[in-house]
């Protein structure tokens, strides 16, 4: 697969009379897509990795009382958990309990501590005092009390980098090595995990964390089908890059793909392009649709019909083009130091963005409405972002301007 894209990277786009999405429907069609659980790769691998870690702590005193759930800045880590969470049919007695939800940083981050404290207070089974005992040796029968399950969905709202913002997470840690019989499930993007452990060594008192697995193309069209085959129409343009797909396939390049190897091909790209990650990969996919030039007469966008059962049923056609990564802009030294900052955060407001840079947030309001404009930022009731279409080239730009950068 490989050499596709080795090849087409000298391919110009397709010059067709397709035409993206208007903005309008594209916010239709993510909207949809939002309304999806989380894929059923990634609910497994919460089923099976929760099921892994609290059998032992269940009957073995020393077993670790955590686990740590891992993913990319731009994955929704605290989804995945929640629905995993929900789906798990099997799972032994427990309370669950989220005392912190996906909280945000309060704006003023240095009373967070404070703030987790008294979200822990109502729960008796949580020992919150500042005397935590000196002495943890635990008898066989408090085995009968590990039925809570405390899940803390995400961990990178809970600091902020700069000088005393990870003071809560050290308060939490000690919370969570005081309490043994209270399983503690960790959400965290792997970012923010390698900072943390840089300046608080949090992977010294924890396990080093699971990653959620990455989606191949077979998993991405299970997951995306029930909004895919409403939507677009069921044969795929590749547009000039077809022509290198005919010849680098096993099959003599003269032949045409059927249907079906298309559309394998297609998600298999996908995949690859996404990196697996399924927020990317949606971002890919939003970005590969395409219109006539004069399918929207007039100039008016019709709204789709979200409630269609097949892709026939919609005002208009919507075709797949080859999904690839936009380019990235040139980004200066000051571009990449704030990018890596709301990396590490996964979202953040303006005003802690600036203080983790340590400038006035005057200084980056320019710096943030460009990126915001090149579509590399994205904006939230106020926070911002990183656009998962670009995940992959910022990553590759940190790298090669040595940022540190998790390998995962």
């Amino acid at each position: 697969m490989q050499s596709w894209f080795t090849q087409a990277k000298a391919v110009t786009e397709s010059t067709d009379d397709l035409m993206p999405l208007p903005n309008s429907l594209e916010i239709q069609v993510s909207q949809h897509i939002q309304s999806l659980p989380s894929p059923q790769a990634y609910q497994a691998f919460i089923h099976e990795s929760l099921s892994n870690a609290l059998s032992p702590w269940q009957t073995d005193l020393d077993a670790p009382n955590s686990l740590v759930i891992l993913g990319s800045p731009v994955e929704s880590i605290a989804k995945i958990i929640r629905d995993g969470l929900q789906t798990w049919v099997d799972r032994p007695p427990l309370e669950i309990i989220t005392p912190l939800s996906c909280r945000s940083r309060p704006q003023i981050p240095w009373i967070v501590t404070s703030q987790i404290r008294q979200a822990l207070q109502p729960y008796p089974q949580i020992n919150v005092s500042e005397d935590l005992p000196m002495d943890d040796s635990l008898d066989l029968g408090s085995l009968e009390e590990r039925t809570t399950l405390i899940v803390i969905p995400c961990l990178e709202q809970c600091f902020l980098r700069c000088i005393g913002g990870w003071e809560s997470i050290e308060f939490l840690r000690d919370r969570v090595i005081h309490n043994p019989n209270c399983f503690w499930l960790i959400g965290c993007n792997h970012w923010a995990w390698d900072y943390l452990d840089f300046v608080c060594q949090v992977r010294a008192y924890f396990n080093d964390g699971l990653y959620v697995p990455p989606l191949g193309g077979e998993m991405l069209q299970a997951w995306l089908d029930p909004v895919m085959k409403t939507v677009v129409a069921p044969t795929i343009d590749f547009g000039d890059r077809q022509h290198f797909i005919l010849q680098n396939s096993t099959r003599h390049h003269q032949q045409s793909l059927t249907d079906e190897e298309r559309h394998q091909t297609y998600w298999n790209v996908l995949a690859h392009q996404s990196l697996g990650i399924s927020s990317m990969a949606t971002s890919l996919w939003l970005k590969s649709l395409r219109i006539k030039n004069d399918a929207i007469p007039g100039g008016t966008v019709p709204k789709l019909e979200l409630s269609a059962q097949e892709s026939t049923e919609q005002p208009f056609t919507i075709h797949e083009a080859f999904p690839a990564p936009p380019s990235l802009p040139t980004l200066t030294g000051g571009d990449r130091y704030l990018l890596n900052s709301v990396l590490i955060h996964g979202h953040i407001t303006r005003s802690h963005l600036a203080l983790s840079l340590g400038e006035p947030e005057s200084k980056i309001r320019a710096q943030v409405q460009s990126l915001l404009r090149a579509g590399v930022l994205d904006q939230g009731q106020g926070v911002l972002s990183v656009q998962p279409a670009y995940y992959g080239k910022i990553k590759s730009e940190l790298a090669n301007n040595n940022f540190f950068v998790s390998k995962n």
